[in-house]
């Protein structure tokens, strides 16, 4: 839609408030982030803000923090056993054919403890994850499990079709939307007893689990940051998860954009709970972003 107002005053406090509709508080982990780089996050898109002095200074203080620090020791009760009463949860994910398969590959699931596990992530979307526990009571660890190892649900796509492009477009703000897998069939067309061949994704959400990678005996946040953070900023800190042990750091495949594996495996790591703890990790507001996937059809004409 084009905007006819996009030049007037009441135009741009429109832009301005569609602007600070899409941002949301995040909080990240600044004293592991280099101080060009947490320099850069605290200025935001700003390249002179990024530059201030200020910005620098929150940096070298958060990092200066972190290397106060006496060197990590392991806990050493950080897992343990589920009790009976989640048995069968559990039975249920693991007979239920979307996650039986996916399942089995994630470990053990175990009972967590959140305070005592490494966080990889530089930075947390605060109000996702502090509605997502909103609740939750501590000791009903089956209302924890079903956040934190979740049953498989048909949850609904919004989509369009942009006839212009061909292509048929999919968004969401759940990031976790992917294209699972490809079909082709014949389907009827609208004259009786004429078929038709069928191209096509299947697309639907790849299920979030809770799951701790324990690497160099060290045990490090895989999946589920954002709950995390909730569980333990509602005082949670015993939780089901999925526990697997991995014979190196790149075995464990880690999501892509985690902060370094020095910073993760040496002597002074980030804690989940320091998401909570302000001499090393400091709020500002970030853009929401939405995942969208385009499935277009493109007819091309070439040499054979």
């Amino acid at each position: 839609m084009i905007d006819t107002n996009a030049g007037s005053p009441e135009g741009a406090a429109r832009r301005s408030g569609d602007a600070e509709a899409r941002r949301v508080p995040a909080r990240a982990l600044l004293g592991w982030l280099r101080e060009d780089e947490a320099a850069r996050w605290l200025g935001g898109s700003d390249t002179a803000a990024a530059r201030n002095p200020l910005h620098r200074e929150l940096a070298r203080r958060a990092r200066a923090a972190v290397a106060e620090r006496p060197p990590f020791v392991a806990p050493r009760e950080v897992d343990a056993p589920l009790p009976t009463d989640l048995e069968h949860h559990i039975a249920l994910l693991r007979a239920h054919p979307e996650s039986g398969n996916t399942v089995a590959a994630m470990g053990e699931p175990r009972i967590v403890d959140l305070a005592a596990i490494v966080g990889a992530q530089k930075q947390i979307v605060i109000g996702e994850a502090t509605d997502r526990v909103h609740g939750l009571g501590g000791d009903d660890l089956l209302a924890i499990a079903r956040l934190t190892l979740p049953l498989p649900k048909r949850e609904p796509i919004a989509w369009s079709f942009d006839r212009e492009r061909n292509a048929f477009v999919l968004s969401s703000p759940n990031p976790n939307l992917r294209v699972v897998g490809h079909f082709n069939s014949t389907v009827g067309g609208e004259v009786p007893g004429v078929v038709f061949d069928s191209f096509g994704f299947a697309v639907s959400y790849q299920r979030s689990y809770l799951q701790v990678a324990i690497i160099e005996g060290r045990y490090v946040l895989r999946d589920g940051y954002h709950r995390a953070y909730g569980l333990l900023r509602a005082g949670i800190r015993h939780v089901p998860a999925f526990v697997r042990r991995y014979a190196s750091w790149d075995e464990a495949s880690l999501p892509s954009g985690l902060l370094p594996k020095d910073a993760c495996l040496g002597a002074r790591p980030p804690m989940l709970t320091d998401y909570l703890n302000d001499a090393v990790a400091i709020d500002r507001w970030i853009t929401r972003t939405s995942k969208l996937l385009i499935l277009q059809a493109v007819e091309l004409s070439v040499p054979t």
